[in-house]
C-alpha cells in the first residue's frame, strides 16, 4: 500500500470521529447553553465579504453629497 494514502486515510476517520463527538455533545448539551456567536459571525462575513467597505463607501457618499459645489456658489452670487 502507498503509506500515504494511509496517512491521509487514517487523518479523516479521526477528523470525522472528532467532528461527529463534537456534534453529539452539543446536541446533549443543547445548542443555546453553548456559545457559538463566531460561527454566526463567520457566516455573515463570508455571506457578505465588503460589508464594512461598503458601509464606509456609503457614509462618504452621504458626506460628499452634502457638500455644495463651490462653483455653483460662485454663479448664484
Amino acid at each position: 500500500m502507498n503509506s500515504d494514502r494511509v496517512a491521509i486515510v487514517i487523518l479523516l476517520v479521526v477528523g470525522i470521529v472528532v467532528l461527529s463527538n463534537i456534534m453529539m455533545f452539543a446536541m446533549v448539551r443543547g445548542m443555546r447553553g453553548m456559545n457559538f456567536k463566531w460561527l454566526s459571525r463567520s457566516r455573515d462575513t463570508l455571506s457578505q465579504p465588503f460589508q464594512k467597505e461598503d458601509d464606509s463607501l456609503d457614509e462618504l457618499r452621504r458626506a460628499v453629497g452634502g457638500l455644495s459645489d463651490p462653483a455653483q456658489g460662485e454663479k448664484e452670487k
